[in-house]
Formats: C-alpha cells, sequence, structure tokens
C-alpha cells in the first residue's frame, strides 16, 4: 500500500466541505456524510481533521473518541509577514499555514494562538505571523504543516507574491498531493526544491466529500450564497471558482490512491 495521509475537512470550514463530524451511524442515503462513518467504513484507525477554526474540535474529538478512532487536529490559518501591517498590500503576500496539536499541551498553545490571532491579528480574518508563533512554539507539541494548494510557494510562484518564511525555529513539513488539477506538477516540483533535503514531505489527500458522485453537491454548495464577480449569483452552469476542475478530492479517490 502507498501511504497517503487522509486530510479530512469538515462542514465547520464553511463553504468548503459537506462532511461533518457526527457521531457514528448518522449518515444517511441522500444525506450529509459523516467524517466518522466515513473512516469506520473504510477500516481507518486515525484520521486527519484540517479545519479552518477551532468550532468543530470539541464534536470530532468526542464522536471519534466514542467510535474508537483517533483525530489529529490541525488548524488552518492565514499566514502574514507582519500582522501589525494592516493594509491591501500586505493581503498581496499572505498565504495559509495548517499547525496541528500533538497533546494536550499542544491544543492549549493552538488556543491561545488562535486567540491572538483573533484579536491582535485580526485583519479581515484572524492572522498569524512567525513572531506570533515562535512566542508559543514547541516541536514537541505543535506541527507547522505547508499546505499544497495555498502556501507561501503558490503565493509566490503563481501570484507574484514575495512571502519570506522564516524556519528558525518552526520546522516545517511539506504536503504533497496529486488532485488532477493542472497546477499539480508546477507545484509539486516548487515544494521538492523548497524541501529539498532538509524538510520532510508527506503525501496526502484533502477530502471534502465522500465519493466522485457527490462533487455536483459540494458544487452546489458552494454555490449557494455565492455571487459572480459582476454581482450575478453563482451558478453550477457557471460557477467561477478559481481551479475547481477536479473531482479528485474525496474519499474515494485516497482509497484508489492507497491501494495503488
Amino acid at each position: 500500500m502507498n501511504e497517503v495521509l487522509p486530510v479530512f475537512k469538515s462542514h465547520y470550514s464553511i463553504g468548503r466541505s459537506i462532511l461533518t463530524l457526527e457521531e457514528a451511524g448518522t449518515s444517511v442515503e441522500g444525506g450529509p456524510d459523516s467524517i466518522i462513518d466515513i473512516c469506520l467504513e473504510g477500516n481507518l484507525k486515525k484520521f486527519y481533521l484540517v479545519d479552518d477554526s477551532m468550532a468543530g474540535f470539541l464534536q470530532g474529538y468526542k464522536n471519534a473518541t466514542d467510535a474508537g478512532l483517533s483525530m489529529f487536529f490541525g488548524l488552518r490559518m492565514v499566514l502574514a509577514e507582519n500582522i501589525e501591517t494592516k493594509n491591501a498590500d500586505q493581503i498581496k503576500n499572505e498565504c495559509k499555514c495548517i499547525i496541528f496539536c500533538k497533546n494536550k499541551a499542544g491544543y492549549e498553545k493552538l488556543i491561545k494562538i488562535y486567540s491572538k490571532a483573533a484579536t491582535d491579528g485580526f485583519y479581515h480574518v484572524p492572522r498569524v505571523d512567525f513572531d506570533l508563533l515562535h512566542e508559543y512554539w514547541s516541536e514537541e507539541d505543535l506541527e507547522f504543516c505547508v499546505p499544497f494548494y495555498d502556501s507561501f510557494i503558490y503565493t509566490n510562484r503563481l501570484t507574484l507574491g514575495n512571502f519570506v518564511p522564516n524556519f528558525s525555529v518552526v520546522k516545517p513539513v511539506f504536503f504533497l498531493e496529486d488532485n488532477d488539477v493542472p497546477l499539480d506538477s508546477i507545484l509539486e516540483k516548487a515544494i521538492r526544491e523548497a524541501a529539498g533535503n532538509k524538510y520532510e514531505i508527506i503525501k496526502t489527500k484533502s477530502i471534502y466529500y465522500k465519493n466522485r458522485s457527490d462533487f455536483p453537491h459540494f458544487l452546489a454548495f458552494k454555490c449557494i450564497g455565492g455571487f459572480g464577480a459582476k454581482g450575478g449569483r453563482k451558478t453550477l452552469e457557471a460557477p467561477n471558482f478559481d481551479h475547481m476542475c477536479s473531482d479528485e478530492f474525496c474519499f474515494e479517490s485516497w482509497k484508489e490512491a492507497v491501494n495503488g
């Protein structure tokens, strides 16, 4: 079997997933799928949850524990060069990072980081910078991961950004994905160059829905409340979501990847 980590996202990441964190046995045909049920059906013992807020942690942890599963939680956040700078020019260089908590102490530190990001660092959204991370950082308690699609590498290579990460204290782990997106090969090359022989690269699969057949439902969910560039409402015929060209962000695709 090939080692590819299943990285789920739940409905607590508003507009980014149609999967829930409901308890085992709650998934019904025609309704939302629970990550817990998906993991049990797939005979998984553990899974990785990366959400855009802390809101789903307790529900996910409780329901995973009750089902005999181990959940590893990561918080996806906006990473800025300096959270004290709050202007439009700063936004151009912002990117995303993922911070995993490894234990109880890590969870407590992650809460503190998120609280500061949502107060001192807030500019439209909660933001962190490396100075804030260094204030609470411990490799024993936290893990800094570089996401595949929206990290500083994407910002610098594909949007003409100029974000310089500070890895003097934080040791990054780079995520690598293959979802049949045209940008995948470009990003993979850039990630391998950035990581070199110094930093770890892990193959992952972002999972936002269960099967490929669920992609239209996922797209419809994203269209709800969405508006186009000229103010028109997004539709399935013309959703106009950048890079939304693959139905591989699903558990079905992950199973095929690990089974070769």
